[in-house]
């Protein structure tokens, strides 16, 4: 007879429970029980049992939940009662926050003007001689946060327990018991809802039966073991189970078992050694191998795309075992044609029968137009140094120009380079440009990696703060290529950039510099500080005719892992770029001037500390060497600066550097602004440090205000750093390497930030702690910055 009280089954949304165990943890049980043995057994049987169970002692009175009669009414709506506080007694092995934010009962949040108002109006209740009319006034403030004050409800309340039962449970506490009482707190005047917790013992893994696994194929048992294995010890928690079984599931399905699923698992409780025993079935059902794989296009008119380019970006083929991943992998290659508006992959029958070994395939395409043209104002940033850009822009875009998706634009465009600095200092440099883009999506497959094809070929015409003008022609040559998304770096460019610029103006600016000369030692110094505009100037104008100034090839590598690329919360951007003079093209026509090496580091990382709350760290180093004595010509691009808004924000930008070149040192105040801010440095060490806060929701506004608010920002940041090796220094400051880390700068602020579909719009409020040169003192300055997206 025992044996009837010695098992039971619950169901879950998760896992069907076992639960051996003591007759008075369940009235439910024993209710059934009862209602049994009254129909199956004799009344002798029954008044036996009746003897046992009241020998159990139950207590029904300890689990009712006490909602108490004197509870203060609320003043917005007298019919309810609000909720002041919500307390969790009991709560020992697991956090109360976490309790907090899965319950749905929620506390009044006593912002300052909720307090106001309901100070003042109980007061006015006190004193009857206050006017009427006031207090009315009082009570319609309050009436407007009905909205946002929470009223206790019964239902929810219970619902309330279910949550924190379930919880438990999932995370191991079998037998917790959970009960609330609301009730009042006479020396506050407020409400509290309070949840008793009886948490219990936690339970932990004993061992887990994996049911059906028997019949995978045995070459693929040894694998299959990484996933099944577990610690013997360890906690239960439902929710890492739950990932465990789903990656033995996604296993399954990459080696064939394409149907492969599995049922609710089950869970045996030993309640005298508090261990779990697992079981769970899984249905793997055949393994398969792809059969045919068909494509049907949806073209809305549109060229079609050609077979063998959509073959191409399949990651699966005829007569391998069926692997979900790689059909996934698909999608998105096919997707980043950019010809696609939707793409679908599926089993079918249609061209060719299916059997118990064999599945075909049908990808379903949905062209999207594949012609625009556009004209208006245009916003972009710079990939590495997140510099925006503003300006003017027309285009016109062919997506699929030989059917093979290649994408043609030509386009014309003018902008206001770096809007940061220009805002910050005045300083500015304007580009005109015309030319053309093609890009070719796919051009070979090389393993699991993508290669593709980026070209362009336009004219520029700078105009660099009214000093200098130059014109340039430039064919740059990308080779990207997409790793597979197991690989810390997810990226990798491979660069060829043909360069033929020209300072068209470089002899009258020359003249002017000169005027301001009173000195030899003044002449001598202008004539070092434009050496390098100067070099190209001659190399330019020579008797000899070269095709480019500058021809360089790069390599870099990107993991990008961010969780949103305007405004991450999570997630790692790391670039490691190198780049340089191209000795492929070593004769003199086309090898052009420059002559040199440049490294490059940069790592972002990012952390969600709070909801509300992300911790942005960067950490930034590089360096040139020239590679000829005497020719220290480096492309404008390629230099580095330091200082603005998204490098050290204490610093105007790109005026932070280590240098004793001073202004007096030319005597032109004109020139030294302009070689500051168009003269870059041979090396750089920054990073920066910033807590990037967001508003909670703020009670009594209404849904649009609310909205508006929640997208405020408000930023904490320390920044350092330091560029050396002035291009304009005629003997550069001999450094030890110990320098690159003692003459850094140092500069904190606060910031605020609003956030558009397009990133942060944000301004930046920043002061110099620690200056190398000494020329500012701690907190002497604000520098104000502005700038759209993160400053990384």
């Amino acid at each position: 007879m025992m044996n009837i009280f010695t098992m039971m089954i619950r169901k879950t949304n998760f896992i069907n429970r076992f639960y051996y165990f003591d007759i008075k943890h369940n009235f439910f049980l024993i209710f059934q029980i009862i209602y049994k043995l009254i129909r199956k057994i004799d009344f002798l049987y029954f008044l036996l049992f009746l003897s046992f169970f009241f020998s159990a002692n139950l207590s029904f009175a300890d689990n009712a939940n006490i909602i108490r009669t004197n509870l203060y009414k609320s003043i917005i709506n007298p019919e309810f009662n609000e909720i002041n506080k919500i307390e969790f007694e009991g709560v020992d092995k697991l956090d109360s926050e976490l309790l907090s934010d899965i319950i749905a009962s929620k506390a009044t949040e006593n912002n300052l003007p909720y307090q106001l108002f309901v100070s003042f109006y109980r007061e006015f209740e006190k004193n009857p001689s206050m006017i009427k009319a006031l207090n009315k006034q009082f009570k319609k403030g309050l009436l407007e946060l009905r909205d946002e004050v929470p009223f206790f409800d019964k239902l929810t309340a219970e619902g309330d327990l279910i949550s924190i039962q379930n919880f438990y449970e999932i995370n191991g506490f079998h037998f917790a018991k959970i009960t609330y009482e609301f009730k009042p707190n006479p020396k506050k005047i407020e409400n509290i809802l309070v949840f008793h917790i009886q948490e219990g013992d936690k339970y932990v893994l004993d061992s887990i039966v994996y049911n059906g696994l028997d019949k995978v194929a045995p070459e693929i048992t040894d694998n299959l073991i990484r996933y099944t294995s577990f610690n013997k010890g360890s906690d239960f928690n439902e929710v890492k189970l739950d990932a465990k079984f789903e990656r033995i599931n996604q296993f399954l399905r990459t080696k064939g078992y394409y149907y492969s699923s599995y049922s609710r698992p089950k869970v045996e409780l030993d309640t005298v050694s508090k261990t779990d025993k697992i079981y769970v079935d899984y249905e793997i059902g055949n393994r398969f191998k792809v059969g045919r794989i068909d494509f049907v296009d949806s073209s809305n008119g549109q060229q079609l795309i050609s077979r063998e380019m959509k073959k191409k970006q399949l990651d699966f083929h005829s007569g391998e075992w069926v692997n979900y991943t790689k059909i996934e992998r698909t999608k998105d290659n096919l997707l980043t044609l950019g010809t696609f508006e939707i793409v679908a992959i599926d089993t079918t029958s249609q061209y060719a029968p299916q059997n118990d070994s064999v599945l075909n395939f049908q990808s379903y395409l949905l062209y999207r137009k594949e012609q625009e043209m556009n004209f208006g104002i245009s916003l972009n940033q710079t990939r590495i140094d997140n510099y925006v850009n503003l300006g003017f822009e027309t285009y016109y875009r062919h997506r699929n120009l030989f059917g093979a998706a290649q994408e043609f634009s030509p386009f014309a465009n003018v902008y206001l380079k770096d809007l940061g600095t220009f805002i910050s200092n005045n300083t500015y440099e304007y580009e005109a440009q015309a030319g053309f883009k093609y890009a070719q999506p796919l051009l070979w497959n090389i393993g699991s990696s993508k290669v593709s094809f980026l070209s362009s070929f336009l004219f520029s015409y700078k105009l660099l703060n009214n000093y200098f003008k130059i014109s340039s022609f430039i064919f740059p040559v990308s080779f990207p290529v997409k790793f597979a998304k197991i690989t810390y770096f997810n990226r990798a460019n491979v660069d060829f950039n043909f360069l033929r610029e020209n300072p068209v103006n470089f002899d009258e600016a020359q003249r002017i510099a000169f005027k301001s000369a009173k000195t030899e030692q003044d002449s001598n110094n202008i004539f070092q500080a434009l050496l390098l505009y100067g070099d190209l100037s001659k190399y330019i104008q020579g008797s000899k005719f070269y095709f480019f100034t500058s021809n360089t090839i790069g390599l870099s590598l990107t993991g990008d892992t961010r969780n949103n690329p305007f405004s991450p919360t999570s997630g790692y951007f790391t670039l490691i770029g190198i780049d340089g003079w191209n000795p492929l093209f070593f004769m003199d026509e086309v090898s052009g001037l420059a002559r040199f090496f440049k490294f490059q580091f940069n790592h972002n990382h990012f952390f969600k500390l709070t909801p509300t709350t992300v911790l942005a760290l960067k950490g930034k180093f590089g360096g040139i060497e020239l590679l000829e004595n005497g020719n220290n010509y480096v492309p404008i691009d390629r230099q580095f600066f330091c200082g603005g808004p998204n490098s050290v924000r204490a610093w105007p930008s790109r005026q932070l550097r280590y240098t004793q070149f001073k202004s007096d040192s030319i005597n032109s105040g004109t020139l030294y602004k302009f070689l500051e801010n168009f003269v870059g440095n041979g090396a750089l060490v920054e990073g920066s440090i910033e807590f990037r806060f967001g508003f909670a929701r703020i009670p009594g506004l209404n849904r649009s205000l609310q909205s508006a608010m929640e997208n405020f920002k408000t930023t904490l940041f320390l920044d350092f750093g330091n560029a050396f090796h002035w291009f304009v220094e005629d003997s550069p400051n001999e450094l030890k390497f110990t320098d690159y880390f003692t003459k850094l700068a140092l500069g904190t602020g606060i910031g605020l930030r609003y956030e558009t579909p397009i990133g942060p719009v944000r301004l930046d409020f920043a002061f110099p702690l620690i200056d190398p040169l000494k020329e500012r003192k701690p907190f002497s300055t604000m520098q104000f910055n502005f700038g759209i997206g993160q400053a990384f």
